[in-house]
């Protein structure tokens, strides 16, 4: 064992967890190298730094902060034994996951390694099963108390008191266990408390709630459930003693759970705001959905286990730096002499960022953020910025040095509002999801054909669809056609160029609005009633989300406002490599939500907005705003129209521009497609028409003296 020299287990840890679960938990995996480097950077001090990863996985950080405290005491000349006590009391990992915590146990005997555990003194491996963030302790009227969840039972309830001193609290459960065995009455464990005489067992509620849990305890040692109770106490209530005065550590470091909020059960979202809203953390309106548990556990965890001068390092998404959903996470508003001024709201020290220029890292681009306790005027000037393509997704620390270079950057920002008139115009389109459930097609009929004022249609799957959407069975009855549009999906559109819209059913009345299934009967459209009814009984089944699947598909607003549909208005793409616009004119077509839309005043505004969207220019110059997946750059939401001005009619180059995107639609039109052509092949032939055209860069250096100013 002494020869290894990483986390060995990750591997095996990964194929144990489902890959359902591990994204439920928001794990991402971080490789040696890395994990190595950051233990390096802020563990300065091994042998007199207390150290602790609060959501440690299989134990890859431990390793590392194990093997550089044995280092140390190597070079201090301290002996075995007092190495591993050292160890075993300045390194520290909790995990939620019984499997994670099982194998970062492991990994920290194999950090310590098979000859120095042949002469070993008495230790305990710190590694615990227990939730972090802590959200498993409530107020009581005497302080706290860890709750203890368990099923088709009451809680068991301890006081904080008692759990922040380990030895105590060892001795409670040991007691309780051992009265439970012999079916002792409360009175008996009382009996023992108050033997002890201990400080902690005195004053307000305490002697009261043990005693009540004793009672649980032995009620589920009656009823054969008392296996494990014992063993989650333990280890629950150990984040409760780090999070004691005298127990913090100077240096947080680990991979936080990266779990969107719309990921997330109903009770933790709301857990979720509550705790970001107490912390100005809370971006709701239309980036809710995109904010992610980690900042807030980042937040959380120095809160709760920091020293006043210690430090933290935390892998994170690249989007915290540069998204709008993290800002209170980056910043907050203060008020000053001059007024509101926006400061720091963290002392940020460093960043290391990963974004697509790092091949076979993460899955979506990342930064390593480090931060200090105490408070900062501004964020620091630069960062390093890693480029190059590793050889393996956990190559060694000497292939990862070899194989990237890294350079100073600007510090990453979020991007600013915009100043553009446009930017208030454009809204995105309905959300019309789940699509089984609007989506269609015309079925075939008999001899004699469906009745055209109530065709017979049926759900419309696509291999794309989520389940469990995916596995059920298609709607098929007949709909009235008044209720039958086009929709515009993200797929029906191209540069200058409209591609074949979708079928849906769209359950709005001119004189009634959004209708549901109750209100479709009472009005007389029995056949939408019918599908409707379907539609809700299907959403109430297997919905996500607690609102009606009215409240779904107009998300926001976003088939209302379309309500009537203009006559001439702009479409973009939300997301994308490149982006795509192009005219709309068709009063009846709804738009959905990968789109964006504008009404306009005239075609050439239309035209002067379809040239600037749809040019290379733009893309390049919000390319470093837009958020980033695996392949990159993705979403382009408002930021593409957060830089145009608003049309000028006596403006020379605003009419070049609407005349470059007349010629720019007949090249498109005149593009030959094959029917079933994807709609990516379809947007790159495009593409390249426009460029033999030359059409293209006519557009684009148009554009650039337009943003130019």
């Amino acid at each position: 064992m002494g020869d290894i020299e990483h986390d060995v287990l990750k591997g095996l840890y990964e194929s144990l967890i489902d890959p359902q679960q591990r994204h439920d938990l928001g794990e991402y995996y971080t490789p040696d190298w890395l994990a190595s480097r950051i233990c390096g950077r802020v563990i300065e001090n091994p042998l007199a730094q207390r150290v602790l990863d609060p959501s440690c996985g299989s134990g890859t950080f431990l390793f590392h902060a194990v093997r550089r405290l044995l280092a140390a005491a190597d070079a201090a000349g301290l002996s075995n034994r007092d190495a591993i006590q050292r160890c075993t009391g300045h390194v520290m990992g909790i995990d939620v996951h019984p499997v994670a915590v099982i194998n970062a146990r492991i990994t920290y005997l194999l950090a310590i390694g098979e000859d120095r555990l042949r002469d070993r003194p008495r230790v305990s491996i710190p590694v615990y099963l227990g939730d972090s963030m802590q959200w498993n302790t409530s107020a009581i009227l005497s302080g706290q108390e860890v709750r203890i969840d368990v099923p088709e039972s009451a809680p068991l309830l301890f006081p904080v008191r008692v759990a922040q001193n380990p030895a105590l609290f060892d001795s409670v459960i040991n007691e309780m266990l051992h009265l439970s065995e012999t079916n002792s009455p409360p009175d008996a464990f009382e009996a023992w408390m108050n033997r002890q005489g201990a400080e902690e067992f005195t004053g307000g509620d305490t002697p009261v709630t043990l005693v009540s849990t004793y009672t649980r305890l032995a009620q589920l040692r009656r009823d054969n459930r008392n296996h494990i109770w014992g063993y989650v106490a333990r280890n629950l209530s150990r984040p409760v003693w780090l999070a004691a005065p005298g127990e913090k550590v100077n240096v947080l470091v680990g991979n936080p759970p990266w779990l969107s909020y719309r990921y997330m059960s109903d009770e933790m979202q709301r857990r979720f705001k509550t705790e970001c809203q107490k912390r100005d953390m809370w971006a709701g309106g239309k980036v809710a959905t995109h904010q992610d548990l980690s900042a807030y556990f980042f937040v959380r965890c120095m809160e709760l286990y920091l020293r006043t001068d210690g430090k933290i390092a935390f892998v994170m998404p690249y989007a915290t730096l540069t998204r709008q959903q993290y800002r209170g996470f980056i910043a907050k508003t203060v008020n000053s002499e001059k007024g509101p001024v926006t400061v720091p709201a963290r002392k940020f020290t460093e960043a290391w960022l990963f974004d697509e220029s790092v091949k076979n890292l993460f899955n979506v681009p990342s930064c390593v953020l480090f931060a200090e306790n105490g408070e900062s005027k501004k964020l620091p000037a630069t960062a390093s910025s890693f480029s190059g393509e590793l050889p393996s997704r956990d190559p060694t620390e000497a292939q990862a040095s070899r194989a990237l270079t890294s350079k100073a950057v600007p510090w990453p920002t979020a991007s600013e509002s915009s100043n553009s008139g446009y930017a208030s115009k454009f809204r995105q389109g309905a959300t019309v999801v789940p699509r089984s459930l609007f989506v269609v097609i015309k079925s075939a009929s008999g001899r004699f054909g469906s009745s055209p004022d109530a065709p017979i249609v049926e759900s419309r799957k696509n291999s794309q669809e989520k389940e469990p959407w995916k596995s059920l069975p298609p709607l098929s009855q007949p709909v009235e056609k008044e209720f039958l549009r086009q929709l515009y999906l993200g797929e029906s559109l191209a540069p200058f160029r409209l591609l074949d819209p979708a079928l849906a059913i769209i359950p709005w009345s001119k004189s009634d609005g959004l209708l549901s299934a109750d209100r479709a009967r009472e009005r007389g459209f029995s056949n939408l009633a019918g599908w409707m009814k379907d539609a809700e009984d299907l959403w109430a089944a297997h919905g996500r989300t607690k609102i009606s699947l009215q409240e779904r598909l107009d998300y926001f607003g976003g088939l209302s406002t379309q309500m009537p549909p203009a006559k001439l208005r702009v479409i973009y793409s939300a997301s994308g490599t490149l982006p795509a616009a192009a005219r709309l004119q068709n009063s009846s077509s709804i738009v959905e939500h990968k789109l964006y839309w504008a009404e306009c005043d005239s075609e050439e505004e239309a035209n002067f907005l379809v040239a600037v969207i749809n040019s290379e220019t733009l893309r390049s110059k919000i390319a470093p705003d837009q958020s980033r997946g695996q392949w990159g750059a993705r979403d382009f939401d408002k930021l593409l129209i957060n830089s145009i001005p608003e049309f000028d009619s006596g403006n020379a180059l605003h009419n070049a521009l609407a005349k470059a995107a007349e010629t720019a639609t007949i090249v498109a039109k005149n593009v030959e497609l094959p029917k079933a052509i994807h709609f990516t092949r379809a947007r790159q032939r495009i593409r390249a028409a426009l460029r033999k055209d030359g059409i293209a860069q006519k557009i684009d250096k148009l554009v650039e003296k337009l943003l130019a100013g």
